[in-house]
């Protein structure tokens, strides 16, 4: 087994229980649930697993939460940490939103109107557009030439993590588009420019094999539906072992 996933799951929205979904998208199954995604809980289960398991992990892919990667540098050491493209692409849309709210409020009245409730037009992907939305983006669009940049921006980098570029290629050109984000002042782009930053070895790290976390969010998404067939289990490990019979491989 190269490829380890992790991703979270919030099993009640607002009460920060997160629990940590560990899966291998190679052999298609959830390797284990923890209760928690600390850093300690994850070593330790690094630790069961022996020196000579770890050594074969080659990749492990996450989003920003730094236990896991902090986690696997400590107990992986021959692994490639991955950043979830999906997830940079979340901040990224974050970002644009909070662009978009500034710039509506600095607006006209007129431009206030035709902007309202244009959040999902934005980070929506262009080709997944109907007629009638892409008509009403391009309008609001053409209404204020800043939002217009920030969607420019936006599109361009979804189209950069989709190019198929080797590293030294797509470091290039995501400093070419970070130098475009600095040159707007927008503040929240800066934000996300400064977490691409933060986090550059490991996003350029997508472009050796292209891994993400797909896998994971599919498995996220039955994870839920199984803790809503038990009507919340309020017994973590029933819960664990509910999860690991669901994505037991079916022996022919």
């Amino acid at each position: 087994m190269k490829v380890l996933c992790l991703d979270e799951i919030a099993l009640h929205k607002g009460h920060g229980d997160y629990r940590l979904v560990i899966s291998a998208p190679e052999l298609g199954i959830v390797l284990d649930v923890l209760p928690d995604r600390r850093k300690e809980s994850l070593e330790a289960w690094f630790d069961e697993r022996g020196a000579e398991w770890c050594a074969q992990v080659e990749v492990c892919c996450a989003d920003m939460w730094d236990a896991y990667h902090e986690a696997a540098q400590a107990k992986l050491p021959n692994v490639r940490r991955v950043v979830d493209r999906f997830h940079v692409m979340k901040n990224l849309n974050d970002a644009l939103s909070k662009t978009r709210r500034s710039i509506q409020n600095q607006a006209d009245e007129d431009t206030k109107a035709l902007l309202k409730g244009c959040r999902w037009l934005l980070v929506k992907n262009r080709e997944n557009l109907t007629d009638e939305e892409r008509e009403k983006l391009d309008k609001m669009l053409a209404a204020s030439p800043e939002l217009k940049t920030c969607y420019e921006l936006k599109e361009g980098f979804r189209h950069w993590f989709n190019q198929h570029s080797d590293r030294q290629a797509a470091k290039a050109a995501l400093q070419d588009w970070m130098a475009r984000v600095k040159a707007t002042g927008f503040k929240a782009l800066q934000a996300f420019v400064r977490t691409l930053t933060n986090w550059l070895e490991s996003i350029l790290n997508y472009f050796d094999g292209r891994h993400n976390n797909g896998f994971a969010e599919g498995v996220n998404l039955k994870v839920k539906m199984i803790n809503r067939r038990g009507f919340g289990y309020r017994n973590f490990q029933h819960f664990r072992l509910h999860v690991l019979v669901a994505f037991e491989p079916v022996s022919r």
